[in-house]
């Protein structure tokens, strides 16, 4: 028996249970999903971990799930990114991520996406579009990463995810954007972080020679500076201590 002191299974619930399905099962050949029971959602739907064949690599990153139809959120073809050379979109309808969410990502420390699954009303079909949020958490945002409809990029081709762009080389892709990401925030927080393509198994770049040489993003490098001479010159000082017998409590 059905009437009103029941809760209602919404066709919001099931879309949204329907996208997060589908985001899990595109992202699963490249990345561990953990998924957020929803009780504890604070704005990150799942935490995963990139992998390389079967070798968790260690590079974490957020993923909040929004799922919709085109009735609401419709995609307008911008071009081709010449950075990660996937398909770019503008999402018109698509709303910005709210301020304490972003508080949130910016604690974690991690590189941050915003996942929109988009279903065809027509087809019934469904896409999957990327937002960074990582410029908005370094402090080096533009104006279209301050908005919540653009530069989204469609990261599936049916139903495989589009780690690289181009698969036989293993370049570009969300992989490339989870790359420099990763180093963007390391940067920000003034560490220079040591990517070297042999440990990591795998780099989504031409330069795919010397792989272990260590790699570095030096326009990267220079937006942060100050901070990384900071830290720089803090270590510099804590390692003067220990040589001179300094000692902290463990």
């Amino acid at each position: 028996m059905v009437d009103g002191a029941y809760k209602q299974y919404t066709q919001q619930a099931r879309r949204g249970i329907k996208g997060e399905a589908y985001f899990e099962s595109l992202v699963v050949g490249n990345a561990i999903p953990h998924r957020i029971a929803r009780q504890n959602d604070l704005g990150v739907d799942f935490l995963c971990e990139w992998v390389c064949g079967d070798h968790p690599t260690g590079i974490l990153f957020a993923a909040q799930i929004k799922s919709t139809t085109t009735e609401n959120v419709l995609p307008k073809f911008d071009g081709k990114s010449r950075l990660n050379r996937l398909d770019t979109y503008t999402l018109s309808g698509a709303e910005k991520i709210d301020e304490a969410t972003l508080n949130y990502w910016k604690g974690l420390g991690l590189p941050a996406f915003l996942f929109m699954v988009i279903e065809d009303q027509t087809s019934s079909r469904l896409a999957c579009y990327y937002k960074r949020y990582t410029p908005l958490l370094d402090g080096r945002a533009d104006d279209d990463d301050r908005t919540g409809s653009k530069t989204f990029y469609q990261v599936n081709h049916e139903a495989s995810f589009l780690a690289y762009a181009d698969p036989q080389k293993e370049t570009g892709g969300f992989a490339r954007d989870l790359i420099i990401d990763y180093a963007r925030l390391s940067y920000s927080k003034g560490h220079v972080v040591q990517l070297t393509p042999s440990q990591l198994g795998f780099w989504p770049f031409p330069n795919k020679q010397a792989p272990d040489v260590v790699r570095y993003f030096g326009e990267l490098i220079g937006w942060h500076q100050d901070k990384i001479r900071d830290t720089c010159g803090w270590t510099a000082k804590l390692l003067d201590r220990l040589d001179d017998g300094g000692r902290t409590k463990r």
